[in-house]
C-alpha cells in the first residue's frame, strides 16, 4: 500500500521525535504531515479493522469517571479506560519516561490486545501489540 513517502523511504521515528515532532504539535493544534499520524479512536474497533496500511494512530483517551467504575478507588486521573470492540488492551510494562535531554516530555508504555468472552469471562491472547506515547502537557494558570 502506498504511503506519504516515496518507495525505500521509512517511517521510524524515534520516542523524542514522536512526542516533539507529532504529538505536541497535534495536541498544540498545529499542522503535521499529512498522512503520517492518523485520527482515529482506537478504541472503538479490535485493532484488525483499524485502517489498513496506517501504523501509528491519534487517539483520544478514555478516562474513567467514577470511582466505582474502578472497584471504589478514589482516584481519576490515572486510570484510563482501553476497553475496544470485544477485548481490551491491557498494559503489559509500566510508564517509561521519555526524555529530551535531562527534561521528561512524555510517557510510553506496551499494551496487548485480548478477547474476551463476554459469558465465560474467558481471556483469550490476540498477539497484537501497541506502544502507547503520550505528552505532558504544562498548564500555565495566569491569576
Amino acid at each position: 500500500m502506498a504511503g506519504p513517502f516515496p518507495p525505500g523511504i521509512r517511517f521510524v521515528p524515534t520516542d523524542q521525535e514522536v512526542i516533539n515532532c507529532f504529538l505536541r504539535r497535534l495536541v498544540d493544534g498545529l499542522p503535521v504531515t499529512p498522512g503520517v499520524i492518523h485520527h482515529s479512536d482506537i478504541y472503538q474497533t479490535e485493532p484488525w479493522n483499524l485502517p489498513e496500511g496506517a501504523g501509528y494512530y491519534y487517539t483520544p483517551r478514555h478516562r474513567m469517571s467514577a470511582p466505582a467504575d474502578r472497584g471504589g478507588s478514589s482516584s481519576t486521573s490515572a486510570h484510563v479506560r482501553r476497553t475496544a470492540g470485544a477485548g481490551f488492551w491491557n498494559g503489559k510494562s509500566p510508564l517509561v519516561p521519555i526524555f529530551n535531554g535531562k527534561e521528561v516530555i512524555g510517557h510510553k508504555t506496551s499494551l496487548a490486545f485480548n478477547l474476551k468472552n463476554g459469558s465465560t469471562g474467558f481471556v483469550t491472547k490476540t498477539g497484537w501489540l501497541m506502544d502507547e506515547c503520550s505528552t505532558i502537557v504544562l498548564m500555565i494558570y495566569e491569576v
